[in-house]
């Protein structure tokens, strides 16, 4: 059969896809809340603690984050110090769900006693062991994570976020 140009083929294939329920949260760093909804039904709320500001990195960033991979374990380190430094840490967690290029996770955090009540992390979305592994084994790739309640903009280029941008910003940088 052909099929164009310089190419021939001899077999139709069919595929099928299957789209999945839509799974979405929202991080609310006022009320210290993210709130994960199946198919726009809430699912669980969980108690958490965002970014602290204590430096303008250490603020959650407001805006739409994705899920782009998961750790059951892993070493957050603080950005931009050595061992050595003032501010310097190296912390092992549990749980780790990463959703920006720059380093913000949700995750495991069971030294962080005011989940659910003041934000004190840096920069992450903390929360309880069993609460960040059941947010761990339902996260998929892409899955959207809403925060709201930062003064720190989360960058449209700090990792999947290009979609966030406007369509006629999107359109201002094409070629066409």
């Amino acid at each position: 059969m052909f099929l164009g140009g310089d190419t021939w083929g001899d077999e139709n294939y069919e595929a099928v896809m299957e789209i999945g329920r839509s799974q979405t949260s929202h991080a609310d760093l006022e009320t210290h809340t993210m709130t994960v909804k199946f198919d726009g039904e809430v699912e669980k709320e969980i108690p958490i603690s965002g970014g602290n500001g204590e430096e303008w990195e250490y603020y959650t960033a407001t805006g739409v984050h994705l899920v782009m991979e998961k750790f059951a374990d892993k070493v957050m380190v603080s950005p931009g110090r050595e061992e050595g430094d003032e501010g310097y840490y190296s912390t092992p967690v549990k749980w780790a769900t990463r959703i920006n290029a720059s380093g913000e996770f949700v995750h495991g955090a069971p030294w962080n006693g005011s989940l659910g009540s003041a934000n004190l992390s840096h920069g992450c979305l903390n929360a309880s062991d069993g609460n960040a592994e059941w947010f761990y084994g339902i996260a998929q790739r892409g899955d959207p994570v809403d925060v709201t309640g930062s003064p720190r903009e989360m960058p449209w280029n700090n990792g999947w976020g290009f979609w966030i941008k406007s369509w006629d910003d999107w359109k201002s940088g094409s070629a066409l």
